[in-house]
């Protein structure tokens, strides 16, 4: 199992623009696509879809930039799982379904499938890990 290439390019990118807010300026997109080596389009598209979560402000113009709205306490991993992935499950059940112990099912497959066992253990870590622990533990990305 993997965490896709825009969750983690999306952490990183919000970690970095929630260091340059707490220092009271605004993160440009080229210093984030430099800093964090994420290509200036791929980081578009990312900041894109936080911006329209309000979880970033954008300001435009030469003195432009993003800064983070919302206190890091107060964003999850699995919440920014959500708003970049379009998939709800960190692991599918489901997805290559051939073994008899996993029905289609969702009840069933919660209580015997080692992917949904899988799934709620990885989705309460998630939960459990702030945007301000990762701040702290930058070598945890």
């Amino acid at each position: 199992m993997k965490i896709s290439t825009k969750v983690r390019y999306g952490v990183k990118a919000l970690v970095y623009i929630a260091e340059a807010s707490e220092k009271g300026k605004l993160a440009r997109i080229k210093e984030i696509s430099e800093s964090e080596n994420i290509s200036v389009q791929y980081l578009e598209q990312i900041l894109f879809k936080l911006k329209n979560e309000n979880i970033i402000q954008g300001k435009r113009g030469p003195n432009g930039g993003y800064k983070i709205s919302v206190d890091p306490n107060n964003i999850t991993l699995h919440k920014l799982y959500k708003i970049l992935e379009e998939e709800v499950r960190v692991i599918d059940c489901n997805e290559n379904n051939k073994s008899k112990n996993c029905s289609n099912k969702l009840d069933e497959c919660s209580t015997t499938c080692i992917w949904s066992k899988l799934d709620i253990a990885m989705t309460k870590i998630l939960e459990d890990t702030t945007l301000a622990e990762l701040i702290k533990n930058k070598d945890m990305i």
